[in-house]
């Protein structure tokens, strides 16, 4: 089984929103209802149950950290997690990481490491640092 990163936004809707507005919840718990959430899972398969998984997980994870069940029965109109709860109040985007920075440092070319200019932060500066003189080396003809 292979298993490839992907990452997840959740959007609630507006109808959830308008619903949260409507609602006599503490305003705290509003701005964590309503907003846009980032989620990172591994994608197991070409199948869409990794979707559903992490639908699932996400509602699952909203009445453990954040809606006891009364509350979550009163926001999210059922006390049950199901597809058609998450999918009436909220949409998802998946976008799957097929290479890492480092595969695309990797890819560019030691001519144009030597454009990059320093940034004044520390880290950034070593990093840029650290792939110049790995682009020197690499331009180096040891034949």
């Amino acid at each position: 089984m292979i298993l490839i990163p992907a990452y997840y936004v959740i959007k609630p809707t507006v109808a959830f929103k308008e619903k949260l507005a409507n609602l006599d919840l503490d305003s705290d718990l509003v701005d964590i209802l309503s907003e846009t959430v980032f989620w990172s899972y591994d994608r197991v398969s070409d199948t869409e149950d990794d979707v559903i998984e992490v639908k699932l997980l996400f509602i699952a994870n909203l009445m453990s950290e954040y809606l006891q069940t009364e509350l979550y029965k009163k926001v999210l109109g059922q006390s049950c997690i199901s597809l058609e709860i998450f999918d009436k109040w909220w949409t998802l985007e998946r976008y799957f990481i097929d290479e890492t920075f480092s595969d695309v440092e990797k890819r560019i070319e030691p001519s144009v490491v030597t454009h990059f200019v320093k940034t004044g932060r520390g880290r950034v500066d070593l990093w840029i640092d650290k792939i110049q003189k790995k682009a020197k080396y690499e331009q180096i003809d040891f034949s």
